[in-house]
């Protein structure tokens, strides 16, 4: 170790200085068995009251900036009130005014317009005062006082006024044109404007004290908005030196402490430094660099039990590709006119549930296997071999289809499979009949040369450890016509959207397709599947096509 510091610090340049620095760091807190500097509290749990420290911070500086403006807010109100208030006061002094002059024109002149300006100047006083009473009807409120004393002085002067007025007219009727005394009006309405001078300077006040109130609250406002930032900015210095002191120190000393270790120096160790946590981290990390060391030490014992595996899985390796080729077993020659391809597509790995055999049982008869074993694998992918074997023999000893399915089942018992299900065919390639039989199988597919497509649907139940029996039915495939035998993972393979593949569509494929040789026509349904779903397939597929060729009148009436 203090070989490897001394070299640190010799390396040139600013970064071999740092290097140094930070070795040297580490040295010191190596030699200090007792400068383990360790944080009480876990780091989650400090970060944790840190945080919520900072969230009660931020709670309080919005509930205080939330009732701050919202005072200042409600005193704006109350000042637009108020400004509100003082402008009917003047309103309705002016409407006063117009109503005592109209008063004085019509007792002085008699002319009918000045008594619609006195009757005009009524209905103002009438309308402003509806309008004041609202905002000053507090309970012993001196606005609503100060009203009200403007109501009864102007209530007092008006009866007077309509005492002079209607005087007035009938003594001009009578007498022609005789003057009314004014001087108890006059007084009257002195009264009235001393209430309404009153009143506005009380309204005045009013928005003079609501005005500084709500300055007062700006200014606090502001004084809030600086406290509240320049605290916000104290506490996020604070968190950020007791981040620096709980994790970041701790985790530069820890760093250097890993890099030596990765640097080949496996003696030294990993101090646990900083929050509790963080110390566990080192504490982990010098357990592992220890039990490296112990890798180490039995290595030679651990390359001799990976040169075991390895040859293990070589020769496993070669199993699974013998019994990869004896799933998807080769097709031989046919009988001139008919030819045959297959396909088989693993779920999993590079073993399948799935089996298939094609191949001539007599010198004209083409017997068709296909089988779907539960499940997918190495152990399925075995049972399927076996079960395939079995229907072999049963083709050859049986008298038909169906009875080789009946032999599967009774050995089926002996296997310790599950279910599976099997579609098995005898093809006579001089007539084109086709016998076959359908244990639970997906239908399989005849196609005609003119477009015409029959479903050959199960002929009994799927096989399994019990007894049961199996029809044999008859088809025929013509010249130009093929058949296509598959399992279910071909039609349930489901793209992006979760839509099936569908049978619909693979008959649509099968048919519009020539068969003049079934190679190509498997060739293009799998580059179909593959582009409907491009990545991995949920259960194994497999397709098997036999096509019978035209006749050669009908192959030469064809070509253009």
């Amino acid at each position: 170790g203090d070989n490897s510091l001394a070299g640190i610090r010799e390396s040139g340049g600013w970064c071999g200085w740092r290097s140094g620095c930070v070795a040297g760091l580490v040295e010191d807190v190596l030699a200090a068995s007792d400068a383990r500097t360790l944080t009480p509290m876990s780091l989650k749990r400090s970060l944790a009251m840190l945080g919520v420290g900072y969230m009660l911070l931020l709670a309080l500086m919005g509930g205080a900036a939330l009732w701050l403006s919202g005072s200042r807010s409600e005193y704006a109100r109350r000042e637009t009130q108020a400004v509100e208030d003082v402008v009917r006061s003047l309103e309705l002094n002016s409407a006063y005014l117009d109503m005592e002059g109209g008063q004085r024109g019509y007792v002085a002149f008699g002319a009918i317009a000045y008594l619609d300006t006195y009757r005009q100047g009524a209905t103002n006083v009438k309308r402003i005062q509806d309008d004041l009473r609202p905002s000053l009807a507090h309970r012993k409120s001196t606005g609503a006082k100060l009203l009200q004393s403007v109501v009864l002085h102007g209530n007092a002067w008006r009866s007077q006024a309509n005492r002079e007025i209607a005087l007035s007219a009938e003594r001009r009727k009578v007498a022609g044109g005789l003057a009314v005394d004014p001087a108890i009006g006059k007084e009257r309405f002195d009264r009235l404007r001393v209430s309404l001078s009153a009143l506005s300077a009380h309204l005045v006040a009013i928005r003079t004290a609501v005005t500084e109130q709500r300055d007062g609250r700006a200014r606090q406002l502001t004084k809030l908005a600086i406290a509240l930032a320049v605290s916000g900015v104290g506490y996020s210095l604070l968190a950020a030196l007791l981040v620096t002191r709980w994790v970041v120190q701790p985790l530069v000393v820890i760093g250097t402490a890993v890099n030596r270790v990765i640097g080949g120096d496996l003696s030294a160790t990993v101090p646990p430094l900083g929050a509790v946590d963080v110390a566990e981290l080192a504490s982990s990390i010098d357990s592992m660099r220890s039990a490296m060391v112990e890798q180490i030490r039995v290595a030679s014992e651990a390359e001799r039990r990976a040169n075991r595996a390895r040859e293990a899985i070589e020769q496993s390796t070669t199993l699974v590709l013998q019994l990869r080729t004896e799933l998807a077993s080769e097709l031989g020659t046919f009988p001139e006119g008919w030819s045959a391809a297959a396909e088989l597509l693993p779920a999993e790995g590079y073993l399948a549930g799935d089996c298939y055999d094609v191949s001539l049982v007599s010198s004209h008869v083409l017997g068709v296997i296909v089988l779907d074993i539960a499940g997918h694998g190495a152990a399925q992918a075995v049972t399927a071999l076996k079960c395939r074997e079995v229907l072999r023999s049963g083709l050859r000893v049986a008298a038909s289809p169906g009875q080789a399915l009946g032999l599967l089942a009774e050995r089926l018992g002996t296997m310790e499979s599950s279910f599976l299900t099997a579609f098995v065919a005898l093809i006579d390639t001089r007539t084109g009949e086709c016998r076959y039989a359908n244990a639970g199988h997906p239908p399989a597919l005849l196609a005609s040369h003119d477009t015409v497509v029959v479903e050959l649907g199960p002929t009994g139940p799927l096989i399994g450890a019990f007894a049961s029996q199996w029809r044999t039915e008859t088809a025929d495939i013509g010249p130009g016509a093929k058949l296509c035998v598959y399992t279910d993972g071909l039609t349930e393979a489901r793209d992006g959207e979760n839509q099936f593949y569908g049978s619909e569509r693979l008959a649509s494929m099968v048919v519009t397709l020539p068969c003049e040789v079934a190679e190509p026509v498997i060739k293009a349904c799998f580059e179909d599947l593959e582009s409907f779903r491009p990545d991995r397939l949920a259960d194994d597929v497999t397709m098997v096509l036999v096509c019978r060729a035209c006749e050669q009148d009908e192959t030469e009436l064809a070509l253009p």
